[in-house]
């Protein structure tokens, strides 16, 4: 079955449907850092400085320091040369690919690929990942996934290193940013985007890249017409690093726990060991896990006609008694 209800309060371990407490492992808040004490204080200290928002242009007369400031600590924080932020990951992705497409070069998006990266009449590939790699050629803007979403899959991106310098490689790290090492090593130009609202629990996006590349995108109409995001939250994120660290650490354990429990048993999930996330396609699953107080996702995305897949992600609130719980569930089912 897919399932909607209303909530008027962020969950967080725990959350009451129809009744019954359950463990939450729903969403894509893979952190958990709104309920942070140093998030929440940096929250509230950004909101008495700047107010909830303030609608501007990255070229304002005036301008605040908070943009800047977060770029360059996402910048170190990721191990890239430079990094420009935008109002969503959606934006971020757009204007990333409609930048590289000025160079006349050809949109070839990858299976999976999210619609953040489409641009129409662009659709991603009908085959599998490596015959995809396969296709590329010179003049190409090359769009990913950095892990598939909302079924899981790791790319294998050693392609890279053998890319022509003049290609682009576009990849969307909104599901593993904050979670996993991205750094991709690569011989094309590579920007990695970035939706800051699911590990870094941010109302924004960001573009990663080489310095010449960000100074470019960063004189170009379409990322200069778009309003930047919120100085409150970006005051927040800044003020959050040490954090995201932290919880960061919590969800590989968390994970590692996982894998290590489900190793060698045939479960009917599917998972990548050191990622916060598993799915399944088998009917059965959602309610044998509910029956069992987990509720995750069930829901056809993106495209709503299809099946539903069950997905769930491994919040960093969670115990490890958790994962226990969690393991033993999809063990019954197997």
């Amino acid at each position: 079955m897919t399932y909607s209800f209303t909530e008027n309060h962020i969950p967080g371990r725990k959350i009451t449907f129809e009744g019954i407490e359950y463990l939450w492992l729903g969403g894509t808040n893979y952190l958990n850092i709104g309920s942070h004490p140093s998030f929440q204080k940096a929250l509230k200290e950004g909101i008495e400085r700047y107010s909830q928002n303030f609608g501007s242009s990255r070229r304002n007369n005036l301008q605040f320091s908070i943009w800047e400031d977060f770029e360059c600590a996402l910048a170190a924080y990721f191990q890239v040369e430079a990094a420009a932020l935008c109002s969503s990951g959606l934006a971020a992705a757009q204007i990333a690919v409609q930048f590289a497409q000025q160079k006349g070069l050809a949109l070839n998006l990858a299976p999976q690929a999210h619609p953040a990266l489409w641009r129409h009449p662009h659709t991603p590939f009908t085959g599998n990942y490596k015959e995809w790699i396969s296709t590329h050629q010179k003049k190409q803007i090359l769009a990913s996934d950095g892990v598939g979403s909302p079924w899981i899959n790791t790319f294998d991106f050693s392609f890279a290193t053998t890319m022509d310098p003049a290609n682009y490689l576009i990849v969307d790290e909104s599901h593993r940013a904050g979670i996993q090492n991205i750094q991709i090593s690569c011989t094309g130009h590579l920007l990695q985007t970035i939706s800051l609202s699911k590990a870094f629990g941010l109302p924004a996006g960001v573009i990663l890249g080489s310095a010449a590349d960000i100074e470019e995108i960063k004189k170009d109409s379409f990322w200069v017409g778009s309003s930047p995001p919120n100085p409150a939250f970006c005051y927040a994120g800044l003020h959050s690093m040490e954090a995201y660290q932290e919880q960061s650490g919590k969800s590989k354990i968390l994970a590692d726990r996982f894998a290590h429990n489900l190793k060698g048993v045939n479960t009917g999930v599917t998972y990548e060991p050191g990622y916060p996330a598993f799915c399944s396609k088998s009917p059965g699953l959602f309610e044998h896990l509910k029956s069992a107080g987990i509720l995750v996702n069930h829901f056809a995305y993106p495209d709503i006609t299809a099946p539903p897949v069950c997905r769930a992600i491994l919040p960093a609130c969670l115990t490890l008694e958790d994962i226990d719980s969690i393991t033993n569930a999809i063990k019954s089912y197997a």
